[in-house]
Protein backbone atom coordinates (compact mmCIF):
# COMPACT_ATOMS: atom_id res chain seq x y z
CA UNK A 1 0.00 0.00 0.00
CA UNK A 2 1.56 3.30 -1.09
CA UNK A 3 -1.36 5.67 -0.76
CA UNK A 4 -2.16 5.86 2.94
CA UNK A 5 -5.53 6.96 4.25
CA UNK A 6 -5.36 5.69 7.80
CA UNK A 7 -7.87 5.82 10.63
CA UNK A 8 -6.98 4.79 14.18
CA UNK A 9 -9.96 3.96 16.36
CA UNK A 10 -10.53 2.36 19.75
CA UNK A 11 -11.00 3.11 23.40
CA UNK A 12 -9.29 5.98 25.17
CA UNK A 13 -5.94 4.84 26.52
CA UNK A 14 -5.61 2.06 23.96
CA UNK A 15 -2.56 3.52 22.22
CA UNK A 16 -4.07 5.30 19.23
CA UNK A 17 -2.23 8.59 19.65
CA UNK A 18 1.10 6.95 20.41
CA UNK A 19 0.93 4.89 17.23
CA UNK A 20 -0.39 7.87 15.27
CA UNK A 21 2.66 9.92 16.21
CA UNK A 22 4.98 7.07 15.27
CA UNK A 23 3.25 6.48 11.92
CA UNK A 24 3.15 10.21 11.18
CA UNK A 25 6.90 10.44 11.72
CA UNK A 26 7.74 7.28 9.77
CA UNK A 27 5.38 7.86 6.84
CA UNK A 28 5.59 11.67 6.92
CA UNK A 29 1.85 12.08 6.52
CA UNK A 30 -0.49 14.89 7.55
CA UNK A 31 -2.11 13.93 10.85
CA UNK A 32 -5.33 15.01 12.50
CA UNK A 33 -5.83 14.32 16.21
CA UNK A 34 -9.56 14.59 16.87
CA UNK A 35 -9.00 15.26 20.58
CA UNK A 36 -7.19 18.48 19.62
CA UNK A 37 -10.30 19.61 17.75
CA UNK A 38 -13.06 18.37 20.06
CA UNK A 39 -11.54 19.45 23.36
CA UNK A 40 -11.00 22.98 22.03
CA UNK A 41 -14.79 23.39 21.68
CA UNK A 42 -17.65 23.96 24.08
CA UNK A 43 -19.08 20.46 23.27
CA UNK A 44 -22.29 21.94 21.84
CA UNK A 45 -24.28 20.76 18.82
CA UNK A 46 -22.44 23.39 16.80
CA UNK A 47 -19.16 21.90 18.06
CA UNK A 48 -20.24 18.47 16.82
CA UNK A 49 -20.85 19.93 13.37
CA UNK A 50 -17.50 21.72 13.55
CA UNK A 51 -15.75 18.42 14.39
CA UNK A 52 -17.43 16.72 11.43
CA UNK A 53 -16.64 19.55 9.01
CA UNK A 54 -13.02 19.77 10.17
CA UNK A 55 -12.57 16.09 9.32
CA UNK A 56 -14.22 16.44 5.92
CA UNK A 57 -12.06 19.49 5.11
CA UNK A 58 -8.90 17.65 6.21
CA UNK A 59 -9.75 14.62 4.07
CA UNK A 60 -10.57 16.81 1.04
CA UNK A 61 -7.31 18.74 1.42
CA UNK A 62 -5.01 15.71 1.75
CA UNK A 63 -4.46 12.84 -0.69
CA UNK A 64 -2.96 10.84 2.16
CA UNK A 65 -3.57 11.22 5.88
CA UNK A 66 -3.77 9.77 9.36
CA UNK A 67 -6.76 10.52 11.56
CA UNK A 68 -6.54 9.60 15.25
CA UNK A 69 -9.69 9.36 17.31
CA UNK A 70 -12.74 7.27 17.92
CA UNK A 71 -15.69 9.71 18.05
CA UNK A 72 -18.34 7.31 16.81
CA UNK A 73 -20.69 10.26 16.20
CA UNK A 74 -18.55 11.33 13.24
CA UNK A 75 -16.94 8.04 12.28
CA UNK A 76 -19.35 7.70 9.35
CA UNK A 77 -17.71 10.68 7.61
CA UNK A 78 -14.21 9.14 7.88
CA UNK A 79 -14.72 5.46 7.12
CA UNK A 80 -15.65 5.84 3.42
CA UNK A 81 -12.34 7.62 2.74
CA UNK A 82 -10.03 5.18 4.52
CA UNK A 83 -8.00 2.40 3.01
CA UNK A 84 -6.56 1.24 6.34
CA UNK A 85 -8.42 1.20 9.65
CA UNK A 86 -6.45 0.28 12.74
CA UNK A 87 -8.81 -0.75 15.52
CA UNK A 88 -7.36 -1.01 19.01
CA UNK A 89 -9.16 -3.68 21.03
CA UNK A 90 -6.95 -4.06 24.05
CA UNK A 91 -8.10 -5.24 27.48
CA UNK A 92 -10.02 -2.62 29.39
CA UNK A 93 -7.78 -2.84 32.43
CA UNK A 94 -4.87 -1.75 30.19
CA UNK A 95 -6.85 1.24 28.90
CA UNK A 96 -7.88 2.16 32.44
CA UNK A 97 -4.31 1.96 33.69
CA UNK A 98 -3.05 4.12 30.82
CA UNK A 99 -5.80 6.73 31.22
CA UNK A 100 -5.22 7.06 34.95
CA UNK A 101 -1.44 7.09 34.54
CA UNK A 102 -1.51 9.82 31.89
CA UNK A 103 -3.92 11.84 34.06
CA UNK A 104 -1.53 11.67 36.98
CA UNK A 105 1.44 12.53 34.76
CA UNK A 106 -0.52 15.47 33.36
CA UNK A 107 -1.39 16.76 36.81
CA UNK A 108 2.27 16.50 37.85
CA UNK A 109 3.39 18.18 34.60
CA UNK A 110 5.41 15.09 33.70
CA UNK A 111 3.76 14.64 30.32
CA UNK A 112 2.70 17.04 27.59
CA UNK A 113 -0.01 15.58 25.35
CA UNK A 114 0.57 17.03 21.91
CA UNK A 115 -2.50 15.14 20.67
CA UNK A 116 -4.78 17.10 23.04
CA UNK A 117 -6.13 20.64 22.72
CA UNK A 118 -3.86 23.09 24.53
CA UNK A 119 -6.76 24.74 26.35
CA UNK A 120 -8.04 21.42 27.71
CA UNK A 121 -7.52 20.93 31.43
CA UNK A 122 -8.37 17.59 32.89
CA UNK A 123 -10.06 17.84 36.25
CA UNK A 124 -10.35 15.00 38.69
CA UNK A 125 -14.06 15.54 39.23
CA UNK A 126 -17.42 13.87 38.59
CA UNK A 127 -16.96 14.33 34.85
CA UNK A 128 -13.66 12.47 35.07
CA UNK A 129 -15.34 9.61 36.95
CA UNK A 130 -17.94 9.44 34.14
CA UNK A 131 -15.09 9.31 31.63
CA UNK A 132 -13.51 6.40 33.52
CA UNK A 133 -16.89 4.60 33.43
CA UNK A 134 -16.98 5.22 29.67
CA UNK A 135 -13.54 3.66 29.29
CA UNK A 136 -14.43 0.69 31.51
CA UNK A 137 -17.66 0.01 29.56
CA UNK A 138 -16.29 0.84 26.11
CA UNK A 139 -16.25 -2.74 24.81
CA UNK A 140 -19.83 -3.40 25.88
CA UNK A 141 -21.31 -0.03 24.92
CA UNK A 142 -19.30 1.18 21.91
CA UNK A 143 -18.03 -1.92 20.12
CA UNK A 144 -21.40 -2.97 18.65
CA UNK A 145 -21.81 0.49 17.09
CA UNK A 146 -18.25 0.44 15.73
CA UNK A 147 -18.78 -3.03 14.25
CA UNK A 148 -21.94 -1.84 12.50
CA UNK A 149 -20.11 1.17 11.06
CA UNK A 150 -17.18 -0.92 9.89
CA UNK A 151 -19.52 -3.16 7.92
CA UNK A 152 -20.03 -0.14 5.65
CA UNK A 153 -16.33 0.34 4.88
CA UNK A 154 -15.10 0.00 1.31
CA UNK A 155 -14.17 -3.51 0.22
CA UNK A 156 -10.60 -2.35 -0.54
CA UNK A 157 -10.20 -0.95 2.98
CA UNK A 158 -8.01 -3.12 5.18
CA UNK A 159 -9.02 -3.57 8.81
CA UNK A 160 -6.25 -4.37 11.29
CA UNK A 161 -7.14 -5.21 14.88
CA UNK A 162 -4.52 -4.48 17.52
CA UNK A 163 -4.95 -6.50 20.71
CA UNK A 164 -1.42 -6.24 22.11
CA UNK A 165 2.12 -4.99 21.59
CA UNK A 166 2.98 -7.86 19.24
CA UNK A 167 0.09 -6.94 16.92
CA UNK A 168 1.31 -3.33 16.87
CA UNK A 169 4.91 -4.34 16.11
CA UNK A 170 3.73 -6.66 13.31
CA UNK A 171 1.71 -3.83 11.75
CA UNK A 172 4.71 -1.49 11.90
CA UNK A 173 6.89 -4.10 10.18
CA UNK A 174 4.32 -4.50 7.40
CA UNK A 175 3.93 -0.76 6.89
CA UNK A 176 7.57 0.26 6.95
CA UNK A 177 9.04 -2.90 5.47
Amino acid sequence: MNNYKILLIGCSGSGKSTLTKKLGDILNLPTLHLDRIWHATNYSDEAKQFLRQTQLDFIAKNDQFIIDGNYTGTMDCRIPHANLIIWFRIPRYVSMYRVITRSIKGKLNLENRTDMAEEFTEKLDREYVEFLKFVWNFEKNSTPRIKAMLEKKNSDCQLVIIKNKNDKEQLLKELIG
